[in-house]
């Protein structure tokens, strides 16, 4: 053998093995952020029996009342606001019935709502559209697995929190809304508390 040839193999021998550690490398990549983009998040208890109609799945929101009370799919597209992408999905789908409870405490107002819909994984993936175009952005310290919760950026002059999530056949809405830390707080005690009356039936 001569010594071109064995020079050649050499190289040939390097080079395979230089490709074999960076596709290692990328193969290690993707699997640890795979594992690490929910890694973090906390659990919510685990899922109850389905509620026996949308009344039951919501908590009672802190505060004086407001507008509280069942809706239809003709209410939601002209009374009852929800992001337009996910009203399109319910319009689609179907929406056989909905629930809406509001509050307002030191100047948050709060808004819960559950929907039965054909499609409630859709309908929690198009508010999270829905909200983020309008300039919401996801909140890994308040969400859950399986719950997305989204705000305003820090500093806003108006603060807004809002999360969706499958519940069975259903899709529940927590919504706050007022100055900055209050809302923030006001968010995370409904919310904590919605998720221990209902937890969460889909958690992906």
């Amino acid at each position: 053998m001569t010594s071109d040839v064995r020079r050649q193999r050499r190289e040939l021998t390097l080079g395979i093995a230089i490709i074999v550690v960076l596709a290692l490398g990328l193969a290690v990549s993707a699997t640890g952020y795979l594992l690490t983009r929910n890694a973090g998040l906390a659990d919510p208890p685990d899922a109850k029996p389905a509620p026996e109609h949308s009344a039951l799945a919501l908590v009672e929101p802190p505060g004086a009342p407001g507008p509280s009370g069942p809706f239809t799919l003709a209410a939601l597209r002209s009374t009852v606001s929800l992001p337009q992408p996910m009203v399109d999905v319910l319009t689609t789908a179907g929406m056989s019935d909905g629930m809406r409870k509001t509050a307002v405490r030191t100047g948050v107002t709060i808004g819960l709502y559950a929907l039965a819909t054909g499609d409630p994984r859709g309908a929690v993936r198009a508010y999270g559209a829905g909200v983020e175009l309008q300039g919401l952005a996801a909140d890994r310290d308040l969400s859950l697995e399986g719950v997305t919760v989204y705000g305003t950026p820090v500093g806003a002059p108006l603060a807004r929190f809002g999360a969706a999530y499958v519940l069975y056949d259903r899709v529940v809405v927590v919504e706050t809304a007022g100055q900055g830390d209050a809302a923030h707080d006001v968010f995370r005690t409904t919310l904590d508390r919605q998720i221990e009356l209902a937890p969460p039936s889909d958690r992906s």
